[in-house]
This record gives C-alpha cells, sequence and structure tokens, in this order.
C-alpha cells in the first residue's frame, strides 16, 4: 500500500461553479500545516460537471494547491451524496492523505462521516483551529460542553480527518506551481439511491452571514420589546445580514443559521455592528476575524467593547432608532 503523503482537501464548488472560499481558508491553513511536516504535497479534490477547469485550478494554485484532481461528469453537475462522497473516498484511497480536510458546510457536513467511516478512521467535527501535535500528528482544536470550553484532540487514526467551520482561517494567496489530474471514475458502478427531482431556492429573511460584508448581530439584551425589529430594520438600511448570539437563537429571534459563536458560525465581514451583546468568549470566538466591530450596550464594563474599535455606552432601543432615522441623512 501507499505510504500515506499529504494533505486531501474537498473542493467544494459553489452553485455558479466557482470554488468555495473556505476551500481557500483550508489551503491556506495547510501551507501552515505543510511547513512543520516534511515532504508533504497538498492536493485539491474538484467534483463536477464537464466544463472548462482552467480558473479553478489557476485559483486553488494561488492559494497553495500542489495538485488539483478533477472528476467530471455531466452527472455530477449538481452536489449529488451519494457521487460526492464515493468518488472523494475514491480519490482518498487512490492518494492516500496523512490529512484529510473537509469544510464544515451543509455539504461537507455530509460527506465527512461517510468518507470516515469507509476510510475506517476518526473524524474531529466543526474545528476553529488546526495544528500539528506531538508525533507530527494532526491536533485539532473544537468547541465542546456547548461551547463553553474547547478541546484539543489528537487524530491516532490514518488518514487524519477534521471538518474545519467557514471563516475559521484567513486566506492568502502565495506564489505556487500546481498540476491539474483528470481522473475518471466509472460512475455507473456506483449505486445511487438519491435523485434530485427539484430544486427550490429558500425564501430567508436575511442575506447569508457566511458571505455578507456588514453584518447587524444581536444579543440577550435585544431579545425583547422590538430590538430585532430595529436590528432587521438597520441590516435593511446597509444591505446587511442579520445574526445573532446562542440566547437569540434559544429565544426565537434568529435561525440556527444565523447563530454566531463556538457552537454557531464563525464570520469575517468588513463590519460587525453587535447590538445588546455582552461579548462572552463563546460569541468572540466566531467573530475573531471581523474587520471593524461597532459594539452598542448599555452596560459600560460589558467585555465586548475590549474587542471593539468603537463602543456605544448607552439604550440599545435609541441608538438603533437613531442610526435608522440619520443613516440616509
Amino acid at each position: 500500500m501507499t505510504e500515506p503523503n499529504g494533505i486531501l482537501i474537498y473542493g467544494e464548488l459553489n452553485k455558479d461553479n466557482s470554488i468555495s472560499n473556505v476551500v481557500l481558508e483550508l489551503l491556506t491553513k495547510s501551507r501552515e500545516l505543510k511547513s512543520k511536516i516534511w515532504n508533504q504535497r497538498i492536493m485539491v479534490c474538484v467534483i463536477g460537471k464537464r466544463q472548462n477547469y482552467d480558473n479553478i485550478v489557476k485559483t486553488l494554485g494561488e492559494y497553495g494547491a500542489n495538485e488539483v484532481v478533477i472528476v467530471n461528469d455531466d452527472r455530477l453537475k449538481d452536489y449529488n451524496k451519494t457521487y460526492h462522497s464515493e468518488i472523494f473516498t475514491n480519490i482518498a484511497k487512490k492518494y492516500p492523505p496523512r490529512i484529510i480536510l473537509i469544510g464544515a458546510t451543509q455539504k461537507g457536513k455530509e460527506i465527512a462521516p461517510f468518507v470516515a467511516t469507509k476510510l475506517e478512521t476518526g473524524l474531529t467535527a466543526d474545528c476553529t483551529n488546526l495544528d500539528i501535535g506531538e508525533n507530527n500528528l494532526l491536533l485539532s482544536t473544537r468547541p465542546t460542553f456547548g461551547g463553553q470550553l474547547t478541546a484539543d484532540i489528537l487524530c491516532k487514526t490514518f488518514p487524519q480527518m477534521a471538518t474545519v467551520q467557514a471563516n475559521t482561517f484567513k486566506k492568502e494567496q502565495c506564489e505556487n506551481n500546481v498540476k491539474a489530474i483528470f481522473n475518471w471514475i466509472d460512475i455507473d458502478k456506483i449505486e445511487n439511491k438519491i435523485e434530485a427531482i427539484n430544486i427550490i431556492e429558500k425564501a430567508n429573511a436575511s442575506r447569508d452571514i457566511n458571505t455578507a460584508k456588514i453584518i447587524v448581530a444581536g444579543g440577550k439584551g435585544a431579545c425583547k420589546d422590538n430590538g430585532f425589529t430595529l436590528i432587521y430594520e438597520l441590516a435593511q438600511k446597509l444591505n446587511a445580514a442579520v445574526a445573532g448570539t446562542r440566547e437569540a437563537f434559544e429565544m426565537g429571534y434568529i435561525t440556527k443559521s444565523q447563530q454566531i459563536g463556538q457552537t454557531g458560525k464563525t464570520v469575517a465581514p468588513q463590519l460587525y455592528i453587535a447590538v445588546g451583546i455582552s461579548g462572552a468568549n463563546q460569541h468572540l470566538a466566531g467573530i475573531k476575524n471581523s474587520d471593524k466591530i461597532i459594539a452598542i450596550n448599555n452596560d459600560k464594563n460589558a467585555p465586548i467593547f475590549k474587542h471593539s474599535d468603537v463602543g456605544i455606552v448607552g439604550d440599545l432601543f435609541k441608538v438603533l432608532e437613531e442610526l435608522i432615522n440619520n443613516i440616509d441623512k
């Protein structure tokens, strides 16, 4: 059997067939991991329809991929859990890696456990950091006990697998040579039990917090009266996404997809407006990559102010109304 070598990343594609940002973030982090374990290649597996992959390969190379394995077939134009999981597993067996990294997206969370089971290895899910630990083993950090603590987990089975939340790592380009490898897999031999009859886009009252440039988020202090009504109104004025803390989710003011923090999502907007958020470590972990943070809270000693670029001490309802009334002036 071929000796495990390198890092293999699932190259998730967006609906427009561009490469997902989380893949570029994983590539950037993989370069750091690679520097700690010698002679390791970084490989990305891209699965999709028949098309020109030159731009995708070029982009992946700019972020550190040494090799891009492409499996393309018109039957792969839409994501299919069975096909994508089986194909990625097949590639992992053909090019055995030391480490497999997958974005903790909706697709990634479906594929990862299937692949881990097929490869008979362990999986650390929803990681917030990655490093190389003792004996050159992957050290994965993830939240536990409802986000109150983090656990460092050493993976002792190979390949070492982890899924990582989007926006956890900054993406950075580099100078690098990349090679494209087209791989044929007999899809007819894959027993597919899933067929897409129709795809309907779900209407959402808020923009996607994963890609939003501006986010207005509410905490426990905004979970009363018309707090979130004002937050949505401000967000609409700013063309921003609406998000919130775990408390806001548990009290029904936001959906799970809008929750930020160790038990929610990690975001990286240009501007993050924290409304009535105290600034617990669990939440701060989810906004650490924000460019600018504005905090609104009536408690001048709230921890959030220590992590903010601008702090407004005052009644959040009055402050929001002032912002809404004056934002177009």
